[in-house]
């Protein structure tokens, strides 16, 4: 009986003498990168349709300010994916997207915003100059919108041009990150 009572003490104090304290609470759901919807065309040097964003590897890391945005910052949208048909198709494409003076949902033009797109090793860029004609729409989620935008060849200058095959880049459609 007495071993017994040993026996209950021990697992007593064993079990008093336990510190929880080391607990971690869960971390917030992360929303897997790879459900990024897009549904951008591109037309000139890449031709095809991007839908989605590839996983995060090495330098390749999409990431989106979203709602964190005040006025007067700078937005940001990166992510990295395929476009679906063509030469290219398969290959990994960079999608960047700035706005520098931040206002709030709406519309932005060639002035506010700044748009890349290029290959895994920057071979191959096209950016928005002057010139191009960009209309950048951010609703009111600051997580999505729209974008129409001709871009020159960062290498050669030259601009999109529908008339001649494979020079510039125009990206149109929707584009959707989280932030």
């Amino acid at each position: 009986m007495l071993r017994a009572a040993g026996i209950v003490a021990l697992i007593v104090f064993t079990a008093c003498g336990q510190n929880n304290s080391g607990a971690v609470a869960s971390p917030s759901p992360v929303v897997a990168q790879g459900n990024w919807t897009q549904n951008l065309a591109f037309a000139g040097a890449i031709n095809g349709r991007m839908t989605g964003i590839v996983a995060d590897t090495g330098d390749q890391v999409s990431a989106c300010t979203g709602t964190k945005t005040r006025n007067g910052e700078q937005w940001a949208d990166t992510f990295f994916g395929t476009v679906d048909t063509g030469e290219t198709s398969g290959q990994v494409w960079a999608v960047a997207f700035v706005v520098n003076n931040f206002r709030g949902p709406g519309v932005y033009h060639s002035t506010d915003v700044s748009l890349v797109v290029r290959n895994a090793d920057k071979t191959k860029q096209w950016a928005n100059q002057p010139r191009d004609k960009v209309n950048f729409t951010l609703d009111a989620s600051q997580q999505s919108g729209s974008i129409d935008a001709p871009l020159s060849d960062v290498n050669s200058g030259k601009p999109f041009d529908p008339k001649v095959s494979g020079q510039g880049l125009k990206v149109s459609g929707q584009w959707n990150c989280r932030g």
